[in-house]
C-alpha cells in the first residue's frame, strides 16, 4: 500500500497520486513486483526495500560514507509495536522500517507493520526555518521513531507498578504471565535501541549533517533521547528481573504456608487418632466398665487437641 506526502502550510498532508511536489512516499507491506518498480525507478539495491520483510533484521546503514549523496543512503531502524499477546496481555514487539534518502532529496519509507508513530508525525507542525522541506521531514521522523520507545517505556513502566500491587494481594499465574510478556518486550527493545544508535551515530558524522549546525543540533537531540531509551530499558529491566524474584519468593512462602498449616493440622488430628487407637484395644484400660467413659475420653482427647493448638500458634506454626 503506498502513501504519498506533501508539505502545506507547514504541515503534511496525504495526495492522493504522487506528483512533482511528493516530498515522502510511504510503502507498507510491499509485495515482490512492488519492490522491483520501486527498485527500479529510483534506482536502488533490492536489499533497501526487501530487508523489511526479516522482522529480526538488525539495524543497519549504507551509503552513509558519501562526501556527497550521489546514490541513496539507507537507515535501516527498529521501531516499536503495540500488541496482545497469546495470553491477552500487553506486549510489544519490534520490527524494521526502511528509511532512504534519494539523492534529489526524496524520502521512501517502507515496512511490512504499521508504525504507529506516524500519526504524530501527520498532525506535526513544521516550523519554517533553513532546514531544507525534505531534511526537516527526515529528521522528523528519525525524533518521531525514537521518540516512540520513550512512550512505549513509560507506559510500560505504569504497567510494572500495577503488577507490583496485585502481586502484594494475589500471586496468580495472570501476573507471572505479564512479567513475562514485560520482560520479553524490554529484552527486544534494549537490543533495538543500541542498534538504534550505532546507525544514528554513524548518520551524525557523516560531512553532510557535522557541517550544517541546525542537522547536527537535531541529530544530536535524537542520539540524547536513544541513549536515554538505552537507559530507561536498562532499569527496568532489573526492576522486571527483581519483580521476577520476588514473585518467587512470595510464592515460595505462601507454599511455605500452607505446608505449615496443613503439618501442623496433621499433627493436631493424629491425636485423636492414637487415643482412639489405644482404647480400641482389646485388653484390661482405665474407664472401661465406667459408664460415662466415651465422654470422658472425648473431652480428655479434646483437652489434649486444645492443648496442642495453643502450644502451636504461640510457636506461630498454625
Amino acid at each position: 500500500m503506498y502513501t504519498y506526502f506533501t508539505l502545506k502550510n507547514q504541515q503534511l498532508i496525504i495526495q492522493e497520486q504522487q506528483d512533482e511536489s511528493t516530498l515522502w512516499t510511504h510503502i507498507e507491506k510491499p509485495t515482490e513486483q512492488q519492490t522491483h518498480q520501486l527498485a527500479k525507478k529510483y534506482n536502488l539495491p533490492q536489499d533497501y526495500l526487501t530487508s523489511i520483510w526479516d522482522d529480526a533484521e538488525n539495524s543497519r546503514e549504507e551509503g552513509l560514507q558519501q562526501e556527497h549523496f550521489k546514490k541513496a543512503i539507507l537507515l535501516l531502524l527498529q521501531f516499536p509495536h503495540e500488541t496482545l499477546s497469546a495470553n491477552g496481555f500487553l506486549t510489544y514487539e519490534t520490527y524494521p522500517l526502511s528509511l532512504i534518502l534519494t539523492p534529489d532529496l526524496k524520502i521512501i519509507t517502507v515496512s511490512n507493520q504499521p508504525p504507529l508513530f506516524f500519526s504524530f508525525i501527520k498532525e506535526h507542525l513544521f516550523p519554517e526555518n533553513d532546514i531544507r522541506p525534505e531534511l526537516n521531514i527526515f529528521l522528523q521522523v528519525l525524533w518521531r521513531l525514537v521518540l516512540s520507545y520513550n512512550h512505549a517505556l513509560k507506559k510500560i513502566k505504569l504497567h510494572i507498578e500495577g503488577i507490583e500491587k496485585q502481586i502484594q494481594v494475589s500471586t496468580e499465574n495472570k501476573q507471572l504471565y505479564q512479567v513475562l510478556n514485560i520482560q520479553k518486550s524490554l529484552v527486544l527493545f534494549d537490543a533495538a535501541t543500541k542498534g538504534n544508535l550505532e546507525t544514528l551515530t554513524a548518520l551524525a558524522k557523516t560531512q553532510t549533517f557535522q557541517k550544517h549546525h541546525a542537522y547536527k543540533n537535531h541529530l544530536h537531540d535524537i542520539l540524547v533521547e536513544v541513549q536515554q531509551a538505552i537507559t530507561s530499558v536498562s532499569i527496568q529491566l532489573k526492576f522486571v528481573n527483581q519483580m521476577n524474584e520476588t514473585f518467587s519468593a512470595i510464592v515460595s512462602n505462601n507454599l511455605n504456608n500452607v505446608m505449615k498449616i496443613l503439618t501442623s493440622l496433621t499433627i493436631v488430628l493424629t491425636i485423636p487418632t492414637i487415643i482412639g487407637g489405644i482404647f480400641g484395644m482389646n485388653v484390661a484400660l482405665p474407664f472401661a466398665n465406667h459408664e460415662s467413659a466415651f465422654l470422658i475420653i472425648s473431652l480428655l482427647t479434646l483437652l489434649l487437641c486444645i492443648i496442642a493448638i495453643g502450644y502451636l500458634k504461640k510457636k506461630n506454626l498454625l
